[in-house]
């Protein structure tokens, strides 16, 4: 399974979740470290966009590119298997428990969920600290280009 990633570029070679054990985030609390990956780059920038003013997405970001052997990979959570309020903002405790209850225990190295966003679309939860990080194979690093249309704020 391919997953991406966009962050600022000091940050971005970094697996340790440590953004996500500081901050928390939808599928996990605050002090449990996770990965966050969208299933395609266009899914992970819609992700930064809607946590990040237009006019701070500058030529500080790039992306990664993974591979995520599908042996490694949890069951999909589907939309059904879901609470009615898992889009809510903020994030509710019943897609935080799921993504706290996946990290706990510790049995596969990732785990796709429906993106809050799009829900056709998908992210891919990994878990920095699995015996099997190590198997999480790196495919590219690349700066973020982006039409500078899109970054325009001039016209938000």
């Amino acid at each position: 399974m391919r997953g991406f990633r966009i962050a600022k570029k000091q940050y971005l070679e970094d697996l340790s979740g440590e953004g996500s054990r500081l901050y928390g985030g939808r599928w996990n609390k605050k002090g449990m470290a996770m990965l966050y990956f969208s299933d395609s780059l266009s899914t992970s920038l819609l992700e930064v966009l809607v946590h990040l003013d237009f006019k701070y997405l500058s030529n500080d970001f790039g992306y990664m590119e993974v591979e995520i052997p599908d042996t490694l990979v949890n069951k999909s959570l589907k939309i059904k298997d879901l609470n009615s309020d898992w889009r809510d903002n903020p994030p509710k405790s019943s897609t935080i428990n799921l993504g706290n209850n996946f990290l706990k225990e510790n049995k596969k190295l990732a785990l796709k969920v429906p993106c809050a966003i799009l829900p056709i679309a998908n992210n891919i939860l990994v878990n920095p600290k699995h015996k099997d990080i190590g198997k999480l194979k790196i495919i590219k690093i690349s700066d973020l280009d982006i039409d500078s249309r899109l970054l325009d704020s001039t016209k938000l």
